[in-house]
Order: C-alpha cells, then structure tokens, then sequence
C-alpha cells in the first residue's frame, strides 16, 4: 500500500471520527436540553432520575456531574450533591460549575474559608461566569461585607445572564438593601417581579424584617 493512499485512509478515519463525535455531542445536547425543561419546571427528582440514565450512556460527561450536583442540592441530598461535583471535577479540573457547586457545599456546611477558595477559583477558571460572584456574594453578606456584596452582585449582573439565573438577582436585592440603597434594590426588584421569580416573596419578606436574612442564605 503507497503512502497516499495510507494517508487517504487515514483522512478518511479522522473525518469519521469528528462526524461520530459531533453526532454524539449532539445527541448528549438534546438529552440534556430536555432534562433541563424537567428542572425547570420543579420536576427535580424526574430530573434526577432522567440525568441518572443519561450519565449511564455518558458516564465521562463532566458537566452533566456537575448538573447532577446541582439537582441533588435542590432534593437537599448535600452528600450526593458533594460526591457528584467531585466526579465532575475529577473528570474536567477546569469544570467551573463544579467548583462553584463544591463551594456551596462547603457554605453549606460552614466552612466559609473553604467555599471563598472554591469561588475564586473558579472565577479565575472562568471569570464570565456570573455564578461565581453571586456566591461570593452571599459569603460576603454573612460577613457584613455589604459593599463588597453590592460590588460582587452587580458584577454578576453585569454578565447578561440572570435570565436563567434569577436567582443572582435575588441575591443583588438583598445585598442592596443591606448597603442602604433603597432605590437600586426596588429597580431591581421591579426586574425580578417582571420575570415572575419564585422566590420573591421571600425576598420581600427579608426587606420587610419579617424573617432573618441567615435563614435563606
């Protein structure tokens, strides 16, 4: 066999290669994009369990470990949750997702230090990920940092992506209202009420006095 003709063959194999991948990263797309739709629609224990049967067809999927970290959170299964972004994280180091969600695990737990090492890192991974600076935002806000969380949450804001992530929103009112900027936290309030954020009603709660701050963050 001439080597033009090997090399033929072997352009043909690359080829192939590249059409069979972008073929199963389109199918790995679609699924995932069709789980998203059952967590959004609080569907969390379908969309864990859909996820599950995913992650068996693609078990090296860092983000959709991380996205399975995500959903254990929301069901409260904070070990689950843990164990899901270490794989994530041990299958793709550079996962900023999740880094950010190892963070909040350890937020959650109270190791402030540990979850503040996990957000900067991740921001230096990825600095245009919004979700970095709304959780070194909460950090700061038990901190009674509150400019510091006004300066983080409209960093975040700033990134164009809160409509998916109302949340971060959320998280700016709060920050506002604790600095004293009345007029900022109700223009950004007036936002989240036009999105018809769910939480809402807690963040109101929270400016009113009527509940403790540290009992949602």
């Amino acid at each position: 066999m001439n080597k033009k003709k090997v090399f033929n063959i072997v352009v043909i194999l690359i080829g192939l290669f590249f059409v069979i991948k972008k073929f199963y990263k389109s199918a790995e797309y679609s699924n995932v994009k069709r789980i998203n739709e059952i967590y959004y629609s609080g569907e969390y224990n379908k969309a864990k369990s859909e996820l599950e049967l995913h992650l068996l067809k693609y078990p090296k999927s860092s983000e959709s470990w991380a996205y399975l970290g995500l959903i254990n959170i929301e069901l409260n299964d904070t070990i689950g949750a843990e164990k899901a972004y270490l794989k994530g994280l041990e299958l793709d180091s550079k996962n900023d997702k999740a880094i950010i969600g190892l963070g909040v695990i350890q937020r959650m737990k109270g190791n402030y230090e540990k979850a503040r090492n996990y957000y900067e890192k991740a921001i230096k991974l990825n600095p245009k990920n919004p979700d970095s600076y709304s959780s070194l935002l909460v950090l700061e806000i038990k901190n009674k940092n509150y400019q510091k969380a006004v300066e983080l949450g409209e960093k975040a804001k700033e990134l164009k992506l809160t409509d998916t992530r109302p949340g971060i929103l959320g998280n700016l009112v709060v920050a506002y209202h604790l600095n004293n900027q009345s007029e900022e936290r109700d223009n950004v309030l007036a936002e989240l009420e036009k999105m018809d954020y769910e939480d809402i009603e807690y963040i109101k709660m929270i400016i009113s006095g009527m509940v403790d701050i540290n009992d949602f963050i």
